[in-house]
């Protein structure tokens, strides 16, 4: 599997509304390339919905969202909503990881990762699947290729989930609280996966409630409270000198509810 260059990922005054609801309020959030940011934050902080947006599976209200230097969503700032051939194209380099694990049930591990292999970039069966057997491999489930979704655990459908989506290749992996679906024990199996991408040097975007993961592996933590980027540091400076006290509190919640430090 031949790896593509780690993208960058800019947001200038990205506004989105759900009707009179704002769920970004001017975000403004430079993602470096090959380097890992962590979205941490309440739930409804709009921390999906500005994943959401970098993929345009949301369509923003205003702003501009831009991987490397290429504007996504619009055909120009502030004009017509890109044509759905073109955003198709772009989405194609960005690879999404969700809550649930969206797998095809009537379709073996294999199956499911080689799928948007032939549908979306093209590929021969033949080489579809062997790349789809070479992200089964990275991801430690060589020997669950033949499995169906309903004979693996949660943890080997969240790792199969990630292999489809390295499996395209993409420039920047996003990844949405992609451990809040699984059982506390099968948690280190994913996390593990997604330590070894980071370490590879893919851009990664994570939304997260595994405060240890963001301490540890992050390059960057981003803290969203309402729609807002409230603050942004390193680990270091995020965890250990929070100076705002909305993250302060925020923090302070986290390790009274789970009894632990970071």
């Amino acid at each position: 599997m031949t790896s593509q260059t780690a993208a960058s990922a800019h947001l200038r005054n990205v506004n989105k509304f759900y009707g009179p609801f704002q769920a970004l309020k001017d975000v403004s959030l430079d993602i470096p390339p090959g380097k890992v940011t962590c979205l941490i934050g309440p739930s409804g902080s709009g921390k999906s919905t500005l994943l959401r947006c970098i993929n345009v599976l949301e369509l923003y209200d205003s702003g501009e969202v831009r991987i490397d230097d290429q504007l996504i969503g619009y055909d120009s700032p502030g004009g017509k909503v890109m044509a759905a051939n073109r955003l198709r194209e772009m989405r194609r380099e960005i690879g999404m990881v969700f809550q649930q694990f969206n797998l095809w049930p009537h379709m073996t591990a294999l199956q499911n990762v080689a799928e948007g292999l032939e549908r979306v970039r093209g590929l021969k069966r033949p080489e579809a699947q062997a790349r789809a057997r070479e992200a089964l491999a990275k991801v430690g489930l060589a020997d669950k290729e033949d499995n169906h979704p309903s004979h693996l655990s949660g943890g080997q459908q969240q790792r199969v989930a990630i292999a489809r989506a390295i499996a395209m290749e993409p420039r920047i992996m996003l990844f949405d609280e992609p451990t809040s679906a699984l059982d506390p024990e099968l948690v280190g199996e994913v996390l593990g996966v997604m330590k070894q991408l980071a370490a590879e040097g893919m851009t990664m975007v994570v939304v997260t409630h595994e405060m240890g993961f963001a301490a540890h592996v992050a390059d960057r933590v981003v803290f969203m409270e309402r729609g807002e980027i409230v603050a942004t540091g390193s680990p270091r400076d995020v965890f250990n000198n929070p100076t705002d006290p909305r993250l302060a509190s925020f923090l302070q919640g986290y390790r009274e509810r789970n009894s632990l430090d970071f």
